[in-house]
């Protein structure tokens, strides 16, 4: 019965994933109709706490994208690496990876490939160095940031077992970092020298290779630099606010003075930026509910809403035969989980949905909390099948040509970089929490 149920779940992710967009939600949730009824197995809890907070962080940064911030941090990006343009295939994966943790959303890296393919063009370097490295660490940074819907939810997993944001982003942040420059370190040589790739030849020749307009600070209001201050700012609170809960409002409960939750406080604070911003930024509230990051925010909630409930039921379910028969192989080899974490992400094609999955199912095997730390890192698997936006994204705005995806799928540009920065990232974990 249980490789039955197995089947749907399985089932159910493989035909969202082919589906696209809101298609795993909904496949999730068909998945979690057929366990509830067909099964007849108890549902899961559904991920209220990460839904809302993801609503609240897209709403911040779509006052954040309405208000002209973004441009402002892609153009102050852009002036970076212009500066050094023989450096950018290191450069490229740390601005990357900065812009991501201090905007809370992978996709800012689109904003940047243009730039970087430019920039190195024009410099002669190959430009699916940096592109690819980019494309990797904005999506590495996520395990990063202090308020991206994956830690915060990783934060809620493992708050009740006396583990603050703090103690999260103290080893995610070096550990990525270090994951970060070691993806970019791979790609120095990675590939043909650009004036010998036939197919970047091939698009001079057809006068296929030229630039697209980049962004120019000098052209944006002057709020659109106080949007991106006080989003920093925003940040900054919630991250003192985790760091001294005494800072935070209490009420007598049943473990004695018990302050506000933190999941609470990341929603009122992202709220409260999206107003200012609103009112002092001129942040527009109708392009906020039209843009681009407004939707890409709600194909994440009901993808985890589906995806993440349907999984939870399964494993809740089935949780005393998986801790009879994996517990003494996890705890003998915690690198095995981190395997399975990391398979998930490529299936769940998000780091919020595979950390809301998998990690409670960590808990549930004894795993202690700097382990889960540790491994965190792996929930950034969803570089492996070339199907994710960032990528095509990549893929796309790489008027050279140079940044492909290969005959056999797997073999494409960002498969190593994405490799090596995993595994860097999760071992660098490991070593710091050795360290502590």
């Amino acid at each position: 019965m249980v490789y039955l149920q197995l089947l749907v779940v399985l089932g159910a992710i493989f035909i969202g994933v082919r589906m696209g967009g809101i298609g795993l939600g909904v496949t999730g949730g068909a998945g979690l109709f057929i366990l509830t009824f067909g099964f007849g197995l108890k549902p899961g809890h559904a991920p209220i706490d990460v839904i809302l907070i993801i609503i609240s962080v897209i709403t911040a940064s779509a006052a954040l994208q309405s208000a002209r911030g973004l441009d402002y941090m892609v153009a102050l990006a852009a002036r970076f690496l212009r500066r050094s343009p023989r450096h950018i295939v290191l450069l490229a994966p740390l601005v990357g990876w900065l812009s991501t943790f201090l905007a809370g959303t992978g996709f800012i890296a689109l904003a940047l490939m243009p730039i970087v393919v430019e920039v190195a063009e024009k410099t002669g370097i190959r430009p699916e160095r940096p592109l690819a490295g980019l494309t990797v660490a904005s999506q590495n940074a996520i395990v990063a940031c202090p308020v991206s819907a994956a830690t915060v939810a990783l934060a809620a997993v493992l708050a009740p077992h006396g583990v603050a944001l703090t103690d999260i982003i103290m080893i995610s942040i070096p550990a990525t970092l270090l994951g970060t420059l070691a993806g970019g370190l791979t790609m120095l040589r990675y590939g043909r020298e650009l004036a010998g790739d036939p197919v970047y030849r091939q698009r001079l020749a057809d006068g296929l290779a030229r630039p697209d307009p980049a962004a120019d600070a000098q052209g944006l209001p002057r709020t659109a630099a106080w949007s991106v201050y006080g989003f920093l700012a925003t940040v900054a609170l919630i991250v003192l606010l985790a760091a001294l809960p005494q800072l935070r409002p209490a009420w007598p409960g049943a473990h004695g003075m018990e302050p506000v939750a933190m999941v609470d406080v990341i929603q009122m604070c992202m709220l409260g930026y999206a107003a200012l911003a609103m009112m002092v930024c001129k942040a527009d509230l109708h392009a906020m509910a039209a843009g681009g990051m407004f939707r890409s925010g709600a194909v994440a909630a009901v993808t985890i809403l589906g995806a993440a409930w349907m999984s939870d039921t399964f494993i809740q379910a089935n949780l005393p035969l998986f801790q009879h028969n994996i517990v003494s192989i996890v705890h003998a080899a915690p690198w095995l989980f981190a395997c399975a974490v990391f398979t998930m992400a490529v299936i769940l094609f998000s780091q919020g949905a595979t950390t809301k999955v998998m990690m409670p199912l960590g808990v549930s095997l004894g795993l202690a909390p700097p382990l889960l730390i540790a491994i965190y890192p792996a929930v950034v698997g969803v570089y492996v099948l070339p199907s994710y936006p960032s990528i095509i994204a990549a893929v796309e705005m790489d008027y050279t040509g140079t940044t492909r995806i290969g005959r056999w799928v797997f073999n494409h540009s960002f498969i190593l970089p994405g490799l090596v920065t995993t595994t860097v990232s999760i071992a660098a974990g490991f070593a710091l929490q050795a360290l502590r």
